[in-house]
């Protein structure tokens, strides 16, 4: 049985522009497609069928299939650097507390199944689009986090360079360990319950190296 087509709404209940509806269609099926098979094995015959329309819609949209991964992958920068900010302001926490739950809102985000199978695409496409992939390093979610992490840092008295430098060990601590497990192994799984004490491991080693220096 064939997949229904996507449908697009307004979060208000609006009906969007007949164009950008059909556009956010398109996205959303690439999303689909190139997730799952990455950019080599996807066609665009299969971004048609899951969205709806027409082939020459679609390229009367994106140009060719190079212009539409270009368009998926800035559209999964935008999505991810969204969701990675925190749920609630940390403004005004106790530090321990602040990156506690950034920390622990970054690496579930990390880990979904859609961060993975983006991160993957990123790795075996990215010299197809290395302006993309400048972009996701240096503008995406794990920069917004270490933002705003900085500047809980410095509100804690460091200065810039080294409440940067502390933040950028940080990221490395929370994600190294089980986002290269994740990675290559499908069926790794981290509990609530150990993913909490990971990141309060991390907290502890930076706050402990904080107060050492």
């Amino acid at each position: 049985m064939g997949r229904a087509a996507i449908k697009t709404s307004d979060p208000e209940g609006r009906q969007p522009d007949r164009g950008v509806a059909r556009r956010q269609a398109f996205l959303q099926a690439a999303r689909e497609v190139f997730l799952e098979h990455g950019y080599e094995a996807a066609s665009v015959n299969d971004v048609v069928r899951v969205a709806g329309g027409s082939l020459a819609t679609l390229y009367a949209q994106f140009g060719n299939k190079e212009g539409l991964f270009l368009a998926f992958m800035q559209d999964q920068h935008d999505r991810f650097a969204r969701e990675m900010r925190p749920p609630v302001s940390v403004d005004g926490m106790p530090l321990e507390e602040a990156l506690q739950m950034v920390g622990e809102h970054f690496l579930r985000r990390l880990l979904q199944r859609d961060s993975l199978a983006f991160f993957r695409v990123m790795v075996s496409e990215g010299r197809k689009v290395p302006e993309q992939l400048r972009r996701y390093f240096t503008t995406g979610g794990s920069n917004m986090i270490h933002d705003e992490l900085t500047g809980q840092l410095k509100r804690a008295g460091l200065n810039e360079t080294d409440a940067r430098e502390s933040v950028a060990y940080f990221i490395e601590l929370l994600r190294s360990r089980h986002q290269f497990q994740a990675l290559t192994d499908e069926t790794y799984v981290v509990s609530d319950a150990e993913l909490k004490a990971h990141v309060a491991r991390a907290v502890r080693f930076l706050l402990n190296g904080l107060k050492a220096s």
